[in-house]
């Protein structure tokens, strides 16, 4: 599946980490009922054709019932699908042959991932719902979804790893209004000594601040890491 010529507003650099359908169980019955619908035609073939005319006709209503029903099924199953890439959780439901919804949601605004397998047919088959609740948005409920405990953990995982790469640039203002304050602090004398000094006096003056502000203590940092 390319998931570029669904989602078109993906990133260069946004990676696809996992594309996830519903469970075909959970569409059995439109399954069993578009093959039946498809194949009747050939089983009825000899009587329909006795009909002339009429028998033709119907036979040939059959068959498409059943061809487009059929397909209808596949491309529910194909094009509902939970995605998640590199910085937000993407959710396509297909509802028709031209009709599909797509809604999005930061990774950084997901506040909890839950999941439900509720019955004897979805605990023997591993499948059920997957709850997501974030910020600024009504819960989002999906329903038949394959091994939903390795979904909410990839999510999870996922997520803890966005935050962790989350670089933090702060403003000229931060900078030399926290620079200003540290250096009130410390003296002239000893912040020129680290200034001139090591990156170890540099980090020393760091884990100082952390113990007291660890937002000033980033900011330190940042300060350090540039060329002023």
């Amino acid at each position: 599946m390319n998931i570029r010529r669904i989602v078109r507003n993906l990133q260069d650099d946004e990676e696809v980490r996992g594309i996830y359908h519903q469970f075909w169980v959970s569409l059995f019955w439109q399954w069993l009922g578009s093959i039946v619908t498809f194949l009747l035609p050939f089983f009825l073939l000899y009587l329909l054709l006795r009909w002339g005319v009429i028998g033709s006709v119907l036979l040939g209503l059959l068959f498409v019932a059943g061809a487009l029903w059929l397909a209808r099924t596949w491309r529910l199953w194909k094009y509902s699908v939970l995605i998640l890439s590199s910085a937000r959780l993407i959710i396509v439901n297909q509802l028709g042959f031209f009709d599909r919804s797509i809604s999005q949601v930061e990774l950084s605004q997901v506040n909890d991932v839950s999941y439900r397998k509720r019955g004897l047919l979805q605990t023997m088959c591993n499948y059920g719902s997957v709850k997501i609740q974030a910020s600024g948005v009504e819960s989002i409920e999906l329903k038949s979804l394959k091994n939903p405990a390795q979904i909410q953990q990839e999510i999870f995982e996922l997520q803890t790893l966005c935050q962790e790469n989350k670089v933090t640039e702060f403003s000229e203002a931060d900078l030399f209004g926290v620079i200003k304050e540290i250096r009130s602090r410390v003296g002239e004398r000893r912040w020129k000594t680290i200034s001139e000094g090591e990156w170890d006096l540099k980090q020393e003056l760091i884990d100082e601040v952390s113990e007291r502000d660890n937002e000033k203590a980033k900011i330190i940092e940042q300060f350090f890491s540039r060329d002023i």
